[in-house]
C-alpha cells in the first residue's frame, strides 16, 4: 500500500511543462530576440516541412537523466507529425534541451538533441554529438541564446536539406565564440639569470672604458597576473498557454545525443 502513494509523487513530478511556443525559455536565459529568431526560423520548418523543432531550457532536471527528460518532452508533447505510416514528415519532431549550470542542482550544465523516429534518418546520432559538441564553447560561456540558436540553426538545415526547401530565416550571423583571454606566464627563470649575467657584462666592460656612459638598469620581473535552484522554473509543470500545439506524433525511441559540462 505504501508504494502507491510514491508512485503517485513521481507521476506528478514527471509531468512536463506545456508549450508556449517552439521555444520555451522555462529557465530564463534566452534573450529576447535570440527567441524571436528562433521562432521564426522553427515555424518556417514546421511550414514547409511538416516536422517540428522545440527549443527548451529548464532551470534542473530533478535528479533525472537529461535524455530521458527530452524524451519525455518530445512524446508528451507530440512533436512531429502524425502522418500516415511511410510519409516523410511522420514523426520528425526533435527536442532541444538546455539545462544551464547555473540552476542546476548537480552543478553541471546539460543539453540534449532528441530526435523523433522520422527525424533519426537525417540526424543520426553522431550528427546529433557533432551539433552538440558545436555548441559546447557557447554553453561553456554561458552564452545560452547563441547556443540554442546554434544548434536550431543546424537541425533547421537538416530539415531543409531532407525536404528540399530553402530558409528564408536564419537565427542569427553564427560567429565563433571568442577565446578566454590567456594567462600570462610571467619570465622563465633561466632566461631571468641569463640576462642579468650579461647585462653585468655589459657594464663591468662600460666601466673599463671609463663609465662615461652608463647603462640602464632595466630588470623585467615576471608577472604572475592573468587577464581575465531548485524546481523547473518558468511556466512550471502542466502549466497552460495559447500555443496552439505540434504536429501530433511523439514517435520517439531514443535517438539522439547527451551531455554536460
Amino acid at each position: 500500500m505504501l508504494a502507491w502513494p510514491l508512485l503517485l509523487v513521481a507521476a506528478i513530478q514527471l509531468q512536463v511543462p506545456a508549450p508556449t511556443g517552439m521555444v520555451n525559455d522555462f529557465a530564463g536565459v534566452i534573450p529576447a530576440a535570440s527567441a524571436q529568431r528562433m521562432e521564426r526560423l522553427l515555424l518556417e520548418v514546421q511550414r514547409k516541412s511538416g516536422g517540428d523543432i522545440a527549443v527548451v531550457t529548464l532551470r534542473d532536471l530533478q535528479g533525472r537523466d537529461v535524455g530521458d527528460v527530452a524524451l519525455r518532452i518530445g512524446r508528451t508533447w507530440k512533436l512531429g507529425s502524425n502522418a500516415a505510416i511511410g510519409e516523410a514528415r511522420r514523426n520528425a519532431g526533435v527536442v532541444v534541451l538546455i539545462v544551464p549550470k547555473e540552476t542546476s542542482a548537480d552543478g553541471r550544465g546539460h543539453i540534449s538533441i532528441q530526435t523523433g523516429q522520422g527525424a533519426e534518418g537525417f540526424i543520426t546520432d553522431g550528427t546529433a554529438g557533432d551539433i552538440r559538441r558545436e555548441a559546447l564553447p557557447f554553453l561553456q560561456q554561458r552564452d545560452y541564446g547563441a547556443a540554442a540558436e546554434l544548434v536550431a540553426q543546424r537541425v533547421a538545415e537538416r530539415f531543409a536539406s531532407n525536404f528540399g526547401f530553402a530558409l528564408d530565416s536564419t537565427a542569427t550571423a553564427l560567429a565563433r565564440p571568442r577565446a578566454p583571454p590567456r594567462r600570462s606566464r610571467g619570465i622563465n627563470p633561466i632566461v631571468f639569470f641569463l640576462g642579468f649575467f650579461v647585462l653585468m657584462a655589459l657594464l663591468n666592460a662600460g666601466g673599463r672604458r671609463g663609465r662615461r656612459r652608463g647603462l640602464p638598469w632595466i630588470i623585467p620581473f615576471g608577472g604572475g597576473g592573468g587577464g581575465g535552484g531548485g524546481g523547473w522554473g518558468g511556466g512550471g509543470f502542466g502549466g497552460g498557454g495559447g500555443f496552439g500545439g505540434f504536429g501530433g506524433g511523439g514517435g520517439f525511441s531514443g535517438g539522439g545525443s547527451s551531455g554536460d559540462w
